[in-house]
């Protein structure tokens, strides 16, 4: 087992470490939504990137994972044992906020504004025309079912095994290129520092704020590529290795790349101010008590 998928499985052990409470499990879900999201001034000229970005909402994969991603994060909010602390009266409060916070439709809004917003023409046609191709829609549609459907157990046991059947290197250098071209584990690591962050800044005195954040940070830097790289073998481990190829040099083009990386931001922005408010949420719930 290399170093590498060493730092695999125990990144699995240590989310748990490393998120705060109020967070409950729903990282993991929101980490396999992105890398799914990411595996993925005239009126004339307004209309004309609308309809791109449109687009690049339904191939990309992105509609999908957010009509879905709802379902998973009710499955996982509902599951964790820290509800059973709650009345039933705050348990749907609760869910009211999730419910609010993750409205798929207003979300796909935001994520299609911010694509229009680039004003990029050129390239968003570019992404879209790529995305057509029959390999990589099916890669897609594949990756986003494994994104909602996985579970801590499943991902744990799958990471477990490397101890005696390490993977591939041929699929693990596919997924670092896929990463390089897509940015993910940068995005990954961006999200979860804004999630604990914003939390735990508040929780620390100002005369080590700056090196407990600065250390975390650190930490966090240095376990993203290996966690993207466990997440995406998982989500991509039935895929045949030549569709697999194919999906990762579409990706490898510039535009769609860039596509990548301008979605994989934009729901960052949202999610991460989705799971701040239902971290805060939850805090004053069990502080209030049943």
């Amino acid at each position: 087992m290399s170093n590498g998928m060493r730092s695999c499985a125990q990144c699995v052990r240590g989310v748990a470490s490393t998120e705060l409470p109020a967070t409950l499990n729903l990282f993991r879900i929101l980490s396999l939504a992105i890398i799914a999201l990411l595996l993925g001034a005239s009126v004339v000229q307004a209309d004309e990137l609308n309809d791109l970005a449109t687009q690049a909402m339904e191939l990309s994969g992105t509609r999908e994972i957010l009509e879905g991603l709802g379902k998973s994060l009710d499955r996982e909010v509902t599951s964790d044992p820290r509800l059973e602390k709650l009345s039933k009266g705050q348990r749907a409060e609760l869910m009211d906020v999730l419910k609010s916070a993750l409205d798929g439709r207003r979300i796909e809004q935001e994520l299609t504004s911010a694509l229009v917003a680039s004003g990029d023409r050129e390239r968003l046609a570019e992404a879209v025309a790529a995305m057509h191709d029959p390999i990589y829609l099916k890669v897609t549609h594949r990756v986003v079912v494994e994104s909602l459907n996985t579970t801590p157990q499943a991902l744990a046991a799958y990471a477990k095994g490397f101890q005696k059947h390490p993977p591939d290197p041929e699929r693990v250098q596919l997924i670092q290129r896929l990463d390089t071209a897509t940015g993910g584990s940068r995005i990954l690591a961006d999200t979860r520092y804004e999630m604990v962050s914003k939390t735990l800044g508040g929780m620390l005195t100002e005369a080590d704020r700056d090196a407990r954040l600065a250390k975390l940070r650190e930490q966090i830097d240095v376990s993203a590529p290996n966690e993207y790289l466990l997440l995406t073998l998982y989500a991509c481990r039935k895929i045949e290795s030549k569709d697999l190829q194919g999906y990762v040099h579409a990706h490898e083009n510039e535009p769609m790349g860039w596509l990548s990386r301008q979605l994989g931001y934009a729901i960052q922005r949202s999610m991460v101010n989705a799971m701040t408010r239902m971290a805060e949420k939850l805090v004053d719930l069990t502080a209030k008590g049943p």
